[in-house]
């Protein structure tokens, strides 16, 4: 805990203390600028990352046809399905968990220490109890710069820095913001099993950070709130808005069902009803009186005698 103080929290703590003093004591124009510097700091992973995702996006849909006409090849026999489309995969240089190296993934959990650090920094820097003012004494630096803006003030527009928001306006910022940068990279797709995973992430991933900002103090939300702002500016320039406003194609999947159903309906209309049996006709015809007629005995010739 003491190196993670070292490396994280002290700098962390320091620099917003720094930066606020410099924004004419504003806490929160302090964290926004904090937000500016850290992913200045993290461009080029986030280039990266982005330029990656997109290329294996291409990728995959120039790879399509080629999928498709192994699902059709292999049918009936899965595993060699399997070994195939991995062979495909690995001779296009494509990854099939590239999912877990997406750009709003690593960058999140690239974060999380930063989180603690910037909840941490923030509780410490408003000094809110006298355990938080120890702490905050004991990792302060000799600077001035960071020690003469000491006390800082809690507000910021509406906000307590150190509360929840009260009317969830800071949340549902997050959480459009969180959205729209997850749409941006997001292309569509006629797979049916793929626009169903699309359409979770693009609903638990903005819902799960409106949940982390309405339990956490209104300081950190400000820091999720310009990252998503600042994640959307950058994708702007990797993506455009052609995802945002391009509509889903309709499903493969359900094309094919109905496609199927179609074709089973036409032949069933074309096929002619298959011609009952004679007797059944003749059965049919005589009704009960048919029955009786099986069930006496079998017919005599005019003397008496049976026939055969």
């Amino acid at each position: 805990m003491g190196f993670l103080n070292l490396i994280l929290l002290q700098p962390i703590l320091n620099v917003l203390l720094v930066l606020t003093n410099i924004l004419f004591g504003n806490f929160g124009l302090g964290i926004i600028a904090l937000t500016l510097l850290v992913r200045l700091i993290m461009l080029p992973l986030t280039l990266w990352q982005l330029r990656g995702s997109k290329k294996q996006s291409e990728a995959m849909a120039a790879m399509k046809p080629k999928l498709d006409q192994l699902k059709k090849k292999y049918a009936k026999n899965p595993q060699k399905q399997q070994q195939e489309m991995m062979k495909l995969y690995k001779e296009a240089g494509i990854t099939p968990l590239g999912c877990l190296a997406s750009p709003m993934l690593v960058t999140t959990v690239i974060q999380l220490p930063i989180y603690v650090a910037l909840y941490r920094a923030i509780i410490q820097a408003l000094a809110a109890t006298p355990q938080d003012f120890l702490g905050l004494s004991q990792n302060l630096y000799s600077w001035a710069a960071a020690n003469q803006g000491l006390p800082i003030s809690e507000s910021f527009l509406w906000l307590d820095l150190t509360a929840r928001d009260p009317y969830y306006i800071l949340p549902i910022l997050v959480a459009a913001t969180q959205w729209l940068s997850q749409k941006m990279m997001t292309p569509p797709t006629a797979d049916a099993q793929q626009q169903s995973t699309n359409r979770m992430m693009q609903i638990m991933m903005p819902l799960f950070m409106a949940f982390i900002t309405v339990t956490l103090p209104s300081g950190l939300g400000i820091y999720f709130l310009m990252t998503s702002i600042i994640m959307i500016v950058v994708q702007y320039f990797i993506y455009g808005w052609k995802n945002v406003l391009a509509k889903a194609p309709a499903p493969e999947p359900a094309l094919a069902a109905k496609d199927t159903k179609g074709e089973k309906a036409k032949g069933s209309a074309k096929r002619p009803a298959p011609a009952a049996p004679a007797g059944a006709a003749k059965e049919e015809k005589k009704g009960w009186r048919g029955l009786l007629d099986r069930l006496k005995p079998q017919d005599t010739d005019e003397n008496g005698d049976k026939d055969g």
